[in-house]
């Protein structure tokens, strides 16, 4: 006489969902990531070339802003710790005009308002590691790597803009750390906080040497080596597939 088998329901809710947390991430080695982007600060040093210390050493406290970038990673799944290499890119363009200029010449000085605004594209690639700690669905992951640093810049004084006349790229190392949740089996949304210190330099000139305030004449000061510093933390939220 055949037996029969009875299952328990709750063994076969318990194994439904097994299967479905483990198809979390697919079999793919790959993902796409689109992000927005956050940096809380910016510094620029204005005469990076001078002889003078002090000036040389100066720098304009200048405002962050937001951005928008991609990032592709690949796991090469060859060994039993869950790391990955990672390539990104970014675009973040900031405007501040709540800036203060002083002119100062022999016999008297002025303060402006003035406006500096700049833009990076930034270029990074590095390792990202999963936690032991993690889930197949919610992951923490650290890591860190390297940049190269493109970028723009414009200060502009009343009806006067400089234009540029060189730019060098920066290279600095980044370290990050981040939470991953899976919304669906090849979908998560990323969080992530990164620590660098990227920058590039630029050389600028006005159109005219010299300007005429309150009826007092001033040097431009042309040209102007400078370095912008985008060394704030960067905060990205974004979507990501894998495939």
């Amino acid at each position: 006489m055949g037996s029969i088998n009875f299952l328990n329901p709750y063994f076969l809710y318990s194994q439904a969902e097994h299967d479905k947390l483990s198809s979390f991430n697919g079999s793919g080695r790959f993902t796409l990531q689109v992000f927005a982007t956050y940096v809380s600060a910016a510094e620029l040093q204005n005469n990076i070339k001078s002889n003078v210390s002090f000036i040389r050493d100066a720098s304009i406290e200048l405002k962050g802003g937001y951005g928008y970038g991609a990032e592709v990673t690949y796991n090469p799944n060859i060994t039993d710790f869950d790391v990955m290499f990672y390539l990104s890119s970014e675009y973040l363009k900031v405007k501040d005009d709540e800036l203060l200029l002083r002119f100062e010449n022999d016999s008297a000085s002025s303060v402006v308002r003035f406006t500096e605004e700049y833009n990076m594209l930034p270029l990074e690639a590095g390792l990202k590691w999963n936690l032991p700690v993690s889930t197949e669905r919610f992951k923490i992951f650290i890591g860190g790597g390297a940049g190269l640093y493109f970028g723009n810049r414009k200060r502009s004084v009343g009806p006067y803009s400089t234009s540029a006349i060189s730019r060098k790229a920066g290279v600095s190392m980044n370290v990050l750390a981040g939470l991953e949740y899976f919304a669906e089996r090849n979908l998560s949304l990323n969080f992530e906080f990164k620590f660098r210190e990227a920058s590039f330099e630029s050389q600028d000139r006005f159109d005219v040497d010299y300007v005429n305030i309150n009826g007092n004449v001033y040097n431009m000061d042309n040209p102007v080596y400078s370095r912008l510093l985008i060394d704030g933390t960067r905060l990205s939220i974004g979507m990501k597939y894998h495939f």
